[in-house]
């Protein structure tokens, strides 16, 4: 259900300590501030409110065209996603990457972060095909970013490039299981929970997706030790949390 809230929350107090400093306006960093702790409270629907004033504001203050702004607009998405407006995200990633593909080099990782992003809303909305080409297409930057890195760089790099594969595979085994692959679709699912368990930080949600669907497919094909097994580390996971 959630995309990454433990994420979201530590990337609002982010966003916020950096507008709060360079922010031409006090209104928008009063803005900021206000959608944090609705968040927080989880006051979404007026979060998205708030989010939706700060982005306006913003494109006064630095253009439509600015890092900053698609900043915002990425916050909204999130919001956005983890309320299960899958539609309204998607538009709202769309839009991110328009910013940040006419403003960015090519090989930005935060490129790839938006294409991810889109990938993962139209997954949601059961649009597995086009999903997969974005996640491809995320992946590909991704390549390029890792291989232009520092070496300073380099673990985070390779780590938002496992993540995203892990993501993509998570598709393909939708994918299968959509053509009855349902052995495929339990190797790609095994193999995506892996990565998700070595590669997230305090956040497990697609972890926790993986799990659940990897239960599903087990118990499709009566493997229950498979399926036990997995339950097992789903709820080590869920008693972690």
């Amino acid at each position: 259900m959630l995309i990454m809230k433990t994420f979201l929350i530590f990337f609002l107090i982010i966003i916020c300590n950096i507008n709060i400093a360079i922010a031409q306006s006090i209104e928008l960093r009063e803005n900021l501030k206000h959608t944090k702790n609705l968040y927080n409270e989880g006051k979404l629907e007026k979060a998205i409110i708030s989010a939706k004033k700060a982005i306006e504001i913003s494109r006064i203050d630095f253009g439509t065209e600015h890092y900053y702004t698609a900043t915002l607009i990425e916050n909204l998405g999130i919001i956005q996603y983890e309320m299960l407006k899958y539609t309204d995200a998607e538009k709202s990633f769309q839009e991110v990457f328009t910013i940040r593909k006419a403003t960015l080099e090519n090989d930005h990782t935060d490129i790839a972060e938006a294409l991810n992003f889109i990938a993962l809303s139209n997954r949601k909305l059961l649009k597995y095909d086009k999903a997969l080409d974005y996640h491809n297409k995320a992946l590909l930057v991704m390549s390029r970013a890792i291989t232009k890195s520092n070496p300073n760089a380099m673990n985070e790099q390779n780590r938002k490039g496992a993540m995203f594969r892990a993501s993509a595979m998570h598709t393909r085994a939708l994918i299968a299981i959509k053509n009855e692959n349902i052995y495929h679709a339990i190797g790609l699912l095994k193999t995506s929970a892996k990565i998700f368990y070595n590669t997230l930080g305090k956040d497990k949600t697609q972890l926790r997706e993986s799990y659940q669907e990897l239960i599903k497919q087990a118990l499709n094909v009566d493997d229950l030790e498979l399926a036990n097994s997995i339950k097992k580390k789903l709820k080590k996971l869920n008693k972690d949390i």
